[in-house]
């Protein structure tokens, strides 16, 4: 029995990572050159990765964020009875604030408010401190000595000060979001946990917004150092045809994603030396982003309700498989309702053959602010979205009665291009469950997604998702 690792970068598109990725790649004993995430943005591919289900039957997706809900039995980890489950997070939505945790055994969220999760959450503590100035740093000191983790509570404070100070300057940020605290926490988790384990992790360097960091390739973007992607609309540059800004933000989405492939390499390199039993690494992402090209419509992020290839078409690799991985044919579909199997097998020193000639996608809204999920209903963007693969033709409909058919250039990753060809839904019903506006319909009349502090709507802000 094997130790399995899922390593999630978030964000990371399948063409940039394939340039900007090239030491992973290297290790891997399978590269699937074929992979499609389950959903276009955190919530409901995060589910569909541990599950293996589509959006609309594990239910967590725009009207319901609440991963509270879901089982440890639902997902990879209640398959593997023997393995001690771990999980470090960047990622809010992927994290104790939306019920995330409650998956795992042993898990820590990380943010640039609290990167020492044992510590104080620097923001948590400002939301209920009335003081200001240099009586609400004090205040904050003597909580931090008189936590159970003062050392931890105070580094947490002072690098806070420190990344916003550094933020002012024509500097680049010793700081990254987080990579550097994902590897040291899933170290230190893996140290003190006894194997079988496996481990969930994810990063969200590559996620905007994006500015200079201490480590990052200067080689691969021409962004002054005062440069941070908060300062532009990035839509509007998309409208604008703004090539400069386009071109500094792409430059740092690559070195993020470069950064991102040092560290994870250091990190499998570290597993191998440090655990006694095999330990298998799988690598992928949640989803991609849409960088305002024509294959991408225009669109820049994944707010917006989409199942682009810049989307959905993202990294799926195996490092250290079991004997067997050379029958898989890697050229093949694969999706990560897959994963599912796929872990389960790693783990008991087998690779399932999770390729497949068709594989579905599922998109239940958008992805945008909590305080705006009902205002939207009825808008193109609240709108429920399906697609199925099948050769080198993507077919997608909607819940208003809309269908597009794309063609796709298996050499060409993350490449579109619509066409007139037509489509009759009902081919693929073998993937879904009811009508595209029943499911919309009942899914927005089941909303729960839970309450959140203000900490968390703070974060949710920097990410662009207010």
């Amino acid at each position: 029995m094997r130790n399995v690792v899922l390593l999630c970068l978030d964000t990371v598109r399948k063409d940039y990572f394939d340039k900007h990725a090239p030491r992973v790649r290297e290790r891997a004993d399978l590269d699937f050159a074929q992979c499609r995430a389950a959903s276009s943005w955190s919530v409901p591919s995060h589910a569909s990765m541990f599950t293996g289900k589509l959006a609309h039957e594990h239910g967590i997706h725009t009207h319901n964020r609440d991963f509270s809900g879901l089982s440890h039995d639902d997902t990879f980890l209640g398959d593997l009875p023997d393995h001690r489950g771990l999980g470090a997070s960047a990622n809010v939505w992927a994290g104790s604030s939306f019920g995330f945790d409650n998956l795992f055994d042993d898990f820590s969220d990380i943010s640039p408010d609290r990167r020492f999760p044992e510590g104080i959450d620097v923001a948590q503590f400002g939301q209920h401190c009335d003081q200001t100035g240099i009586r609400r740093q004090a205040a904050f000191v003597r909580a931090a000595l008189a936590h159970e983790h003062p050392l931890a509570s105070l580094a947490n404070g002072a690098i806070v000060q420190l990344d916003d100070w550094f933020d002012r300057l024509p500097v680049a940020n010793p700081f990254d979001d987080g990579a550097s605290i994902i590897a040291r926490e899933a170290r230190s988790q893996v140290s003190r946990s006894e194997e079988p384990f496996a481990l969930f992790a994810n990063f969200m360097d590559a996620h905007g917004p994006l500015s200079h960091v201490q480590g990052y390739d200067e080689s691969l973007h021409d962004a002054p150092l005062s440069w941070t992607s908060e300062m532009v609309n990035m839509s509007g540059a998309v409208d604008g045809g703004d090539r400069i800004e386009l071109d500094r933000y792409t430059g740092l989405y690559a070195a993020a994603i470069d950064y991102l492939d040092r560290k994870v390499c250091d990190l499998v390199d570290w597993l191998a030396d440090a655990t006694e039993r095999e330990t298998t690494v799988v690598v992928t992402s949640d989803h991609g982003d849409e960088m305002g090209t024509d294959a991408d419509g225009g669109r820049w992020g994944h707010v917006d309700s989409s199942l682009s290839e810049g989307l959905l078409h993202v990294p799926l690799l195996i490092l250290n498989a079991p004997d067997g991985w050379q029958s898989i044919d890697e050229s093949r579909y694969v999706s990560h309702l897959g994963l599912r199997e796929l872990l389960v097998g790693l783990a008991n020193e087998k690779v399932p053959d999770v390729t497949a000639d068709r594989i579905p996608a599922e998109r239940v809204g958008h992805s945008g602010s909590l305080s705006t999920v009902a205002d939207k209903r009825g808008t193109d963007s609240d709108r429920l979205l399906r697609a199925v693969y099948n050769e080198e033709r993507k077919y997608v409909w909607d819940s208003q009665g809309n269908q597009e058919t794309y063609r796709l250039d298996h050499e060409r990753p993350c490449w579109q291009a619509e066409t007139d060809e037509s489509l009759d839904p009902d081919d693929f019903a073998d993937f879904f469950n009811g009508s595209p506006a029943g499911v919309k319909r009942r899914a927005a009349d089941a909303d729960a997604t839970p309450d959140v502090d203000e900490a968390t709507m703070d974060r949710l802000d920097d990410l662009g998702y207010l």
